[in-house]
């Protein structure tokens, strides 16, 4: 598209290196091969993102081997030493031991392959661990160095006892006791900011709506929180026997946000088609549901329906000597799209904290019980999109084809 453009604000993309062409055809995870042609390679992107010599291209092994004279280049320092060698892609580990506490050989996590940051706090400051059963990262002072569960998050060689001389910089000058260092003292920073309507520090209050008090404090609920008093928003009172169940909003991954723009995707939609709530099978057995009811889910500002989702990834809690139950309800759905579904928003009160008024959305009470609205939810406002087959798709360029094309 570009190739021949003499306009100036084309000449970076004409300037660009883009060498990731596959070496032939894809083969896709079930064995076929992909119908796009020139595919970029996903392992020839990672490959750069992790870095290599200049001159030769050697991968490196980790971030330490950067250099600022121009001989190293990574895309993202964070991610060096995911490939540090050829057909060494160590975000495609796979390898399982339950035994340990952490799998160092099951993907890669930034930077290093690093499963907890700040890992030297595991260990008191003479570098013992604070817990023989807990014990995660420690210093061996018979070989000189740190060891453990994961890798150190801190010098490997530096000892506890290390203190940094009048004048020193960068990482000499983080003393052996101080872990943190991402900080130039290497030292943890409380930070309150002034003029905060609930501070300095944080506390544990109950949402707005909870079937149970507060066990720290006798204050429940964040006193200064902000309630738009309507009608429309009325609050449900501390353990209110018509909504003894507990609600929880959360996203999925093949919606994006509101769902607002991903209920008219095809191709998200057919992963995720209808709106539908989570439920333990303790919860299914009281309401008498099965997986894949109709349940209609009330609160205090309004009710919905969704399906049933029936699964022991839902817990029951015994709080307060008294058995509470827990749906989850995904915020994607409502009544635009090639997909629609029940509002998790018609269900959540309008209260906000009161510094910076974030919505509380995650937490209220409700009631669920097996059928359907005597008003259904709406139909969907836009046709499914069908896919192409032997058409190519107008104004697409051949390698956007999707891959349902069979010519």
């Amino acid at each position: 598209m570009y190739a021949d453009s003499r306009l100036p604000r084309d000449a970076g993309i004409k300037a660009l290196t883009w060498d990731y062409a596959e070496e032939g055809p894809e083969t896709l995870p079930d064995g076929t091969v992909s119908r796009i042609e020139d595919e970029p390679s996903a392992e020839k992107v990672l490959k750069e993102i992790n870095g290599y010599t200049v001159s030769d291209h050697t991968q490196l092994s980790g971030f330490q081997e950067l250099k600022d004279d121009g001989s190293t280049a990574s895309g993202c320092w964070l991610y060096c030493g995911v490939y540090p060698e050829e057909n060494r892609n160590r975000a495609a580990d796979r390898k399982a031991d339950l035994s340990k506490q952490v799998n160092l050989d099951w993907a890669f996590a930034w930077p290093m392959n690093r499963r907890i940051m700040y890992n030297r706090a595991s260990a008191d400051p003479e570098g013992k661990p604070w817990s023989e059963r807990k014990r995660y990262l420690w210093w061996d002072a018979e070989h000189g160095k740190w060891v453990g569960e994961d890798i150190p998050d801190f010098p490997p060689d530096k000892a506890p006892d290390y203190r940094p001389e009048q004048g020193t910089e960068g990482m000499d000058a983080i003393a052996g006791d101080s872990p943190f260092i991402m900080h130039s003292d290497g030292k943890g920073w409380l930070f309150a900011p002034q003029n905060i309507k609930d501070g300095p520090l944080p506390t544990h209050y109950e949402p707005v709506e909870s079937p149970v008090g507060n066990p720290f404090y006798k204050q429940r609920e964040n006193p200064t929180a902000k309630y738009e008093e309507s009608e429309l928003n009325q609050v449900a009172p501390p353990a209110d026997p018509r909504y003894p169940v507990v609600a929880t909003t959360y996203r999925l991954t093949e919606h994006y946000l509101s769902g607002g723009m991903s209920r008219f995707d095809s191709w998200l939609n057919e992963l995720q088609p209808a709106m539908f709530v989570e439920m333990s099978p303790e919860l299914a057995v009281e309401r008498g549901v099965e997986h894949g009811d109709w349940v209609i889910v009330s609160s205090p500002r309004g009710e919905i329906e969704a399906r049933a989702m029936v699964t022991p990834r839902l817990h029951t809690f015994q709080i307060e000597g008294k058995t509470v139950h827990q749906i989850g309800v995904p915020i994607h759905f409502s009544y635009t799209g090639e997909v629609t579904g029940g509002q998790a928003n018609e269900l959540i009160p309008i209260v906000t904290e009161p510094n910076v008024t974030m919505h509380e959305g995650k937490a209220f009470v409700c009631q669920v019980r097996k059928g359907r609205l005597t008003r259904h939810q709406d139909e969907p406002t836009v046709d499914v999109a069908t896919r192409a087959q032997s058409d190519p798709m107008a104004g697409t360029m051949h390698q956007a084809q999707p891959e349902g094309r069979t010519a």
